[in-house]
């Protein structure tokens, strides 16, 4: 069982949130690069593997940007596979060097956890991967209020003066058309990435099955993660279980106790 890290982050009582703020989770696993991931049927067994419960599959290839003095240039990039359910709910994708699991319609971290880890049986199964070099949980949430179509909104809803820093003071005086932080701290069992702003529109990319959204919102996004290289772990439970109570600390720090906290609960 991983060991818990100290910290001084409060401990909060738990709250089970609609999800409707909750743009997508993913959690995702870095190995070496498969050496015959393009070669013409390496991935049939997984393919097969997969159908049952991911049975929309589709492919695409990356795109590699590079900025030069001399301009942009583009190449094409890796390949990427998804699968998908029905709904477009859940996805897997995959790459040369990843694995990971996309959901929309999160509910709780154990079925979350099971649903990977089934998929991480059949990557070892199939793809045979020895080591692992990274291993991944994130939570992107935008929450939206018609009180937070304005920056100076948010402080009123009761988000965290701390994470909203001096924007919301307007030192600098007029309006506040858009705010963009990323903070990171290296700590003894991951790295823990917390990006957050004020934006307009939405950061995920929509499924076939989601119209996309518009308008103003403030970004929530809570990614932790470890890079320690290792034996591959096709059972990562414990690890993902810890870092989701963690980041759920994180997140009720961010979300404060006034009306944005009672707006999460109503849904």
């Amino acid at each position: 069982m991983p060991t818990r890290p100290i910290d001084a982050l409060p401990s909060f009582e738990r709250v089970l949130f609609p999800a409707a703020h909750l743009e997508l989770a993913l959690v995702q696993v870095r190995y070496p690069p498969l050496a015959r991931f393009e070669d013409q049927g390496y991935l049939t067994d997984l393919r097969e593997a997969l159908a049952a419960d991911y049975p929309l599959p589709t492919v695409e290839r990356a795109l590699n940007v590079l900025v030069t003095p001399q301009g942009v240039s583009q190449s094409p990039g890796s390949l990427v596979h998804r699968f998908s359910t029905l709904d477009y709910a859940w996805s897997v994708t995959l790459t040369a060097d990843a694995v990971s699991l996309e959901c929309r319609i999160y509910s709780e971290i154990r079925d979350f956890a099971a649903r990977f880890c089934a998929i991480l049986e059949k990557v070892r199964d199939t793809l045979k991967p020895r080591h692992q070099l990274r291993f991944g949980l994130r939570y992107v949430n935008e929450f939206r209020h018609e009180q937070g179509n304005a920056y100076e909104g948010w402080a009123m809803l009761g988000l965290n003066p701390e994470l909203l820093g001096i924007g919301a003071r307007n030192v600098f005086g007029g309006t506040v058309q858009q705010t963009v932080s990323e903070f990171r701290t290296n700590r003894s069992d991951g790295s823990l990435v917390i990006r957050h702003g004020f934006l307009d529109g939405t950061t995920v990319t929509p499924t076939a099955a989601r119209k996309p959204k518009t308008g103003p919102f403030y970004l929530l996004d809570l990614d932790y993660f470890d890079e320690h290289a290792g034996a591959f772990d096709a059972r990562p439970i414990d690890r993902m279980i810890l870092y989701n109570e963690f980041l759920y600390r994180v997140f009720r720090w961010c979300v404060g106790e006034g009306e944005l906290y009672r707006h999460l609960q109503a849904g």
